[in-house]
């Protein structure tokens, strides 16, 4: 019997010693992670005019452990880590960024684009987690800043994922201060604000 084979046996008799709820969940994370597979082997995710070509991909995520958390004020009520989000019933890995009481939250992380960086992306979701009671009169805001300048921002006032992909300046050979920003202007009550499998792809021209 095969290696695979052997991990494959023992994952379905964890399976089966798992609550209802457990496999519900589940099942939610194994869409998620065939709905990744699914993006990272299309082209069109990647190169949206056929004329580019990834070079280099930084993950949020992976490097959540080197960023700097901060608020604007008082700390109180924030929280910031990475774990699986729900968002209109889709799952997937996420930076949660729950803003404090007063002022905003930020995540700043620092850096380096290689030099050979034509094109530089950032893509993510925006999302609000299943549960959260928003409405029109309390939403939370998104704000991404590059360099000390608000390149993206983004209400939320419903549940669900919100898809973004962006073009930042190149940046190539410099390093680039992202702060991920969630502010509940003024309300921070059921602010559950995630950021969805957030990366900074660098691109470069095929040649022709």
């Amino acid at each position: 019997m095969s290696h695979r084979q052997d991990e494959v046996e023992a994952i379905f008799r964890r399976i089966a010693d798992l609550s209802e709820e457990s496999l519900i969940q589940l099942s939610q994370y194994i869409s998620f992670l065939k709905w990744q597979e699914e993006q990272w082997h299309s082209p069109s995710a990647w190169e949206p005019d056929g004329s580019l070509r990834p070079i280099w991909v930084y993950d949020l995520i992976e490097h959540f452990g080197e960023a700097r958390q901060a608020a604007t004020h008082d700390p109180a009520g924030m929280e910031i880590k990475v774990a699986p989000a729900s968002c209109g019933g889709l799952v997937r890995q996420a930076i949660w960024q729950h803003p404090p009481a007063v002022g905003v939250s930020v995540l700043e992380y620092q850096v380096l684009v290689p030099h050979d960086v034509d094109v530089l992306r950032m893509r993510f979701a925006a999302g609000v987690r299943d549960g959260a009671l928003l409405s029109a009169d309390n939403q939370v805001a998104f704000r991404l800043r590059v360099n000390g300048r608000i390149l993206w921002s983004h209400l939320k006032g419903e549940v669900g994922w919100d898809s973004f992909v962006l073009d930042l300046p190149s940046l190539a050979s410099q390093e680039a201060v992202l702060q991920l920003i969630t502010d509940p202007l003024g309300n921070s009550r059921w602010n559950w604000a995630v950021w969805g499998e957030p990366q900074l792809i660098g691109l470069v021209y095929q040649q022709s």
